[in-house]
């Protein structure tokens, strides 16, 4: 006996072709929304030492331009890929939190991974911190493209779960200040 089906889009594999396309353009998506982010967020801070600062600019753009690359990784693609663009075959794998785990320790602009210089009490130095949060804004930035709000209306939704070290959010909040204003 043999299945008939109604059109080689029910085969399975092109299932997977297109959620594969699917979760292919929303990366792709997110990618631009986090670029364009990136310039918005620069050009609302300009005055900022992170902005006016070469180095720090540059360092961070390149960080911008690379931003995500993980979620192509083996560790996260198909997890990625299966949690949120799954098939109508319930896929059997439940690597998602390994990969998120994956994803979170690879990009420290994850408030999970930022990195903080070990400092004197109430005071931080500059440089790797800032960019990390300031990746970090531009990431919710351009989550908000999409699903709409602002960078700190995220956090001030979400700070009861987001861990942010006290001295840093005075510059988490000069940041979302300039944001408000450009």
């Amino acid at each position: 006996m043999s299945t008939k089906y109604t059109s080689d889009k029910d085969m399975l594999g092109h299932q997977y072709i297109k959620a594969t396309r699917d979760y292919c353009d929303y990366i792709e998506e997110h990618l631009n929304n986090v670029y364009r982010a990136f310039h918005e967020v620069a050009k609302a801070c300009d005055g900022m030492d992170w902005v006016g600062d070469d180095y720090t600019y540059h360092t961070l753009r390149s960080e911008v331009m690379a931003h995500d690359l993980s979620k192509f990784s083996k560790e996260e693609f198909v997890p990625y890929r299966s949690n949120f663009f799954g098939t109508q075959e319930l896929e059997e794998d439940n690597s998602f939190t390994l990969a998120w785990e994956h994803h979170k320790e690879n990009n420290p602009h994850h408030w999970e991974s930022i990195r903080y210089p070990e400092t004197k009490e109430g005071t931080c130095g500059y440089g790797r911190t800032e960019m990390d949060l300031v990746h970090m804004i531009v990431d919710w930035t351009s989550m908000s493209y999409k699903f709409g709000g602002d960078a700190q209306s995220y956090y001030e939704t979400n700070k009861d779960n987001i861990i942010i070290r006290e001295e840093w959010l005075p510059f988490a909040y000069e940041v979302f200040n300039n944001i408000r204003k450009d």
